[in-house]
């Protein structure tokens, strides 16, 4: 029997180092064996394709983030700003219907107070002889004055009316009280007798030829008995009319100062 004794210092240890080394060379090359999977590879190549597509897209989302928010401030400070002038456009629009809403009653009361002036001129002028007049009225409700409230005092539907939106019925109330009428409409009546049956004709024939009246009817027409004599009273309907341009003329009015 022989006994061997290594009396080199260090020798053990590089066995060992060896086999370590030969160990971690095996398992590389065992790895190398691996990786040629290509089931292996494919999940791999997957894996780091899904994960680089999550950053791409977390970056874009955050960059398009980014923009909306810069976007909804600009918005913001844009609805602010035109908040304030839309309130001075609604104010100044305001302002601007309330002065031509009171124009529009000054012109209707300056185109309407001579009405009844040109009536009678025009009745008095086409009364013919032997012809007088012992009525004269009108027929058509009398307007309310420009700029009265029409929404006051609303009749009250009957039983079986159908209902009304109460939004609604206030729209249709507020437009109706905004609405100005330049010339209402005027109707009157003539109640009158004469001597000559012609005359009446003749009356009629000249109310109708006037620029100011219009439509122009003999409702009734009968003889009656006055101071023991017979005569015919006769009533007439006839309308104003508004003239066109040129019939009447204004002039301005002096009035001296001392």
């Amino acid at each position: 029997m022989m006994i061997e004794i290594n009396l080199l210092p260090g020798a053990k240890k590089s066995v060992k180092g060896g086999a370590s080394r030969r160990n971690v060379g095996e398992a590389f090359n065992g790895l190398k064996d691996k990786i040629k999977d290509p089931w292996l590879i494919g999940s791999v190549a997957t894996v780091v394709i899904a994960v680089a597509s999550v950053g791409i897209l977390f970056s874009a989302q955050q960059a398009r983030a980014n923009e909306v928010e810069s976007k909804l401030d600009i918005a913001v400070k844009d609805s602010t700003r035109l908040t304030t002038v839309l309130a001075a456009r609604r104010k100044v629009t305001a302002e601007r219907d309330s002065v031509q809403r009171q124009l529009s009653i000054i012109r209707t009361i300056d185109d309407n107070r001579y009405n009844w002036a040109h009536i009678l001129d025009e009745v008095s002028g086409a009364l013919p002889q032997y012809t007088w007049l012992t009525v004269l009225e009108q027929t058509t409700k009398e307007p309310l004055p420009p700029g009265a409230d029409t929404t006051r005092a609303q009749p009250t539907p009957p039983a079986g009316a159908a209902k009304v939106d109460p939004s609604r019925a206030a729209k249709l109330a507020a437009a109706k009280a905004d609405t100005i009428t330049i010339h209402p409409a005027l109707a009157f009546r003539l109640v009158g007798q004469t001597v000559d049956i012609q005359a009446l004709t003749l009356f009629m024939k000249n109310l109708e030829s006037s620029p100011f009246l219009q439509k122009v009817s003999l409702k009734r027409s009968e003889i009656v008995v006055v101071d023991g004599k017979d005569i015919t009273e006769f009533e007439l309907l006839a309308e104003y009319e508004v003239p066109p341009p040129g019939v009447i003329r204004t002039a301005p009015l002096v009035v001296p100062v001392r």
